[in-house]
C-alpha cells in the first residue's frame, strides 16, 4: 500500500446548529458538524460500522489518506457524503457509494456530526448551558463526580440565572447518586 502524497486542504468548516427533538419538546440538542474534503490516491482508510441506525467512524487505518486529516476522529457520525445524505440510503448501499466515489474521483467530501465529548458536555447540554463548557474544561471537570468540586468562585463569570441553574442541577445529580431504597 502506498502512502498518499496528498496535502490537506484548508476547506474544513464547522457549523453549530440547534435542532429541536420532536420527542423531547423542552430539550434542545446542540449538534456540531464538520465537513472534511478528502483528496488523494490509494486507500481512503476510514473504517465504518452501523450503530443505532447511524454510520459511525470506528477506525482510521495508518498510512492512508484519512490518517493525514487530524480533524477526523473515531466516533464521528456520517451525515452526508458529497451531496448524498446517509438517511436516504441503506448502510450497505452507502458503503458502495463511498467506495465507488473514492475509486473513481480520488476525492470525497464527508459531513460528520461530532460526538459528545464527556459527561460535563452532556450535563451542560441538558440544562441549556453548553456555552460554558470551556470554563468547566479549564476547571478540569470531566465526569459527573467532578461537579461536586465546583465552587461558587468558579462560577463568577457566569450569569446569575445560569449560575442558579447549574448549582441546582449539580445538587440534584449528587443527591440522586446517594439515594438509597428503604428496606
Amino acid at each position: 500500500m502506498n502512502r498518499s502524497n496528498s496535502i490537506q486542504s484548508n476547506m474544513n468548516t464547522t457549523d453549530h446548529t440547534i435542532s429541536k427533538s420532536p420527542s423531547l419538546d423542552s430539550f434542545l440538542n446542540i449538534v456540531e458538524t464538520i465537513t472534511i474534503d478528502f483528496e488523494g490516491d490509494g486507500n481512503l482508510g476510514i473504517l465504518f460500522n452501523k450503530v443505532d441506525d447511524n454510520m459511525v467512524v470506528v477506525g482510521i487505518k495508518k498510512y492512508t489518506v484519512a490518517n493525514e486529516y487530524y480533524d477526523l476522529k473515531i466516533g464521528m457520525i456520517v451525515n452526508r457524503v458529497n451531496k448524498y445524505e446517509y438517511k436516504d440510503f441503506i448502510y450497505e448501499n452507502y458503503m458502495k457509494l463511498i467506495g465507488m466515489s473514492w475509486k473513481k474521483y480520488g476525492e470525497i467530501t464527508f459531513e460528520f456530526t461530532k460526538p459528545i465529548k464527556n459527561d460535563i458536555q452532556q450535563f451542560l447540554l441538558e440544562i441549556n448551558c453548553e456555552s460554558y463548557y470551556e470554563l468547566f474544561e479549564e476547571l478540569g471537570a470531566k465526569t459527573y463526580d467532578d461537579l461536586k468540586y465546583i465552587e461558587d468562585t468558579d462560577l463568577v463569570n457566569i450569569s446569575k440565572s445560569d449560575t442558579l441553574k447549574i448549582k441546582s442541577s449539580i445538587k440534584k445529580i449528587h443527591s440522586e447518586i446517594f439515594v438509597m431504597d428503604s428496606p
